[in-house]
């Protein structure tokens, strides 16, 4: 009788392959919504770390995806909500109680910190749309609309990466008591997320045969640097990221 039912409805197994995407995408959830119980405990070091790990494992799910031919719209939709947990809900969060929640005025800095939650929804939303319903405007396949969310989210954590390491430097000063130009700085990313402006893509790179070995060479010492100075080359990093806004900019004009 049970085999009867289960050929009735059609019920078939699922190879594990298919779930392979889906469970890395579910370990960078559980990785990087941890790093709200180490903001908690104010191990703020240990906290970005896991956003950081999210990010990666962000990027591999994707890959295992394709290679496996795993992908569907489950796992599209399943990887959007764990991107605006990991990149959206914490990051904020961690923010928050970092510096806005001693800050006088809370009401101001929870107002950032909702237009930051906003803006990435809007953003998550807009690429899954994008998925199902792809835009009749043209647009230049070596840019991306916006600042991606992963993106956004270490460039959001920026100010807490900066105290790590740049605050002891200069003594009094105290990067976390500077609330004011923290959310000014959270709105100038928020408002980023869902923008219409060009941004990097390195997925869309192409270089030539003759300068591969060259770009793995650099790539292994920007990854070795990353590695051993995280809190000094990440910012590095984010200001470079900053300044190729315009850039694209200029260069989608041109072309």
């Amino acid at each position: 009788m049970l085999r009867f039912k289960r050929k009735r409805l059609g019920i078939r197994p699922v190879p594990f392959t298919k779930l392979l995407p889906n469970i890395i995408t579910l370990i960078g959830l559980i990785i990087g919504s941890s790093s709200i119980r180490f903001a908690l405990d104010s191990r703020w070091e240990t906290a970005v770390y896991c956003i950081l790990i999210a990010t990666i494992i962000d990027g591999l799910d994707g890959g295992v995806a394709r290679m496996l031919n795993a992908t569907s719209h489950f796992g599209a939709e399943l990887d959007s909500l764990c991107d605006f947990m990991n990149f959206g809900l914490c990051p904020a969060m961690l923010i928050y109680l970092w510096s806005f929640q001693q800050y006088e005025y809370k009401v101001i800095s929870w107002a950032s910190i909702m237009l930051f939650l906003v803006c990435m929804a809007i953003r998550l939303a807009r690429f899954n749309t994008a998925i199902v319903q792809p835009s009749e405007i043209k647009q230049d396949d070596r840019f991306l609309l916006g600042v991606p969310a992963p993106s956004g989210a270490v460039l959001a954590l920026i100010p807490l990466i900066l105290d790590f390491e740049f605050s002891p430097l200069f003594g009094e000063f105290n990067l976390r008591n500077h609330t004011l130009l923290i959310n000014l700085y959270i709105v100038i990313i928020a408002l980023l997320l869902p923008s219409r402006l060009p941004t990097l893509s390195l997925k869309k790179i192409q270089i030539k045969q003759e300068y591969l070995s060259l770009s793995m060479i650099v790539s292994a010492v920007i990854i070795i640097t990353i590695v051993i100075y995280p809190w000094y080359s990440l910012p590095l990093v984010a200001i470079l990221y900053v300044l190729s806004i315009p850039v694209c900019m200029y260069v989608t004009r041109k072309l």
